[in-house]
């Protein structure tokens, strides 16, 4: 049998974890056992415990791979070298995977039984709601977006994509997930952008963030 690299056994361990994100994000993880997990994931006991050393270690992968998610965009939120234009998309993006994959039967076992990664995550979180509130609080002071309180604004989003996302409301109002992610990006942009900074023209960085969130959401349900 062929050696894996380390590298190429990481790569290997996150994707076998990205299988499992969805039923551990709807159903919790306390209740699986290895064997649940592996079937999961498509391989053989024998072969998971090649990439894993526990059901602790998968939680782990899994945690870890959220918080690299916020790491990088958090990243690339506070870097001013690009354009609010630029990065308001990526604000978007992040909004809306945190709707989708902090549930609270995820994060209510986590901390039951994980506490040490459990307070990383938070962390990360918290590191999430300070660089949100600071590019609207930039954006208000270079005078390019609306005089809003950041708070409010980062809690209407969560309480919105939440609503869209994790509840009936598409199918109810006959929309797909594309509408309505690109109908809740312009209710964003008109919110947040003052009137003269406003393009009224689809901006070209929402295109590709849709794309993601689309392909990434559609290959979960």
């Amino acid at each position: 049998m062929r050696k894996i690299s380390p590298e190429e056994r990481q790569i290997m361990r996150r994707s076998y974890a990205e299988k499992i994100m969805e039923t551990v994000r709807t159903e919790g993880f306390i209740s699986l056992t290895i064997l649940d997990l592996a079937h999961l994931m498509g391989i053989s006991r024998a072969s998971l415990y090649n990439f894993f050393a526990s059901k602790e270690d998968i939680i782990l992968e899994v945690t870890e791979i959220y918080i690299d998610y916020l790491k990088k965009t958090n990243h690339f939120i506070n870097n001013s070298r690009f354009s609010y234009v630029q990065r308001l998309p990526t604000v978007f993006e992040q909004s809306a995977f945190s709707a989708v994959y902090a549930s609270e039967i995820y994060l209510d076992e986590l901390k039951s039984t994980c506490p040490d990664l459990y307070k990383r995550k938070l962390e990360i979180a918290a590191a999430r709601i300070e660089t949100l509130h600071t590019f609207y609080t930039n954006g208000i002071s270079d005078e390019d977006f609306n005089p809003l309180n950041p708070s409010l604004v980062v809690a209407q989003d969560e309480a919105a994509l939440r609503k869209i996302l994790n509840s009936s409301f598409m199918s109810d109002e006959g929309l797909s997930l594309e509408e309505s992610m690109y109908g809740y990006y312009e209710i964003m942009k008109h919110r947040t952008f003052s009137p003269s900074s406003l393009k009224k023209e689809q901006d070209p960085y929402i295109k590709n963030v849709v794309e993601v969130i689309v392909r990434q959401l559609t290959k979960i349900q």
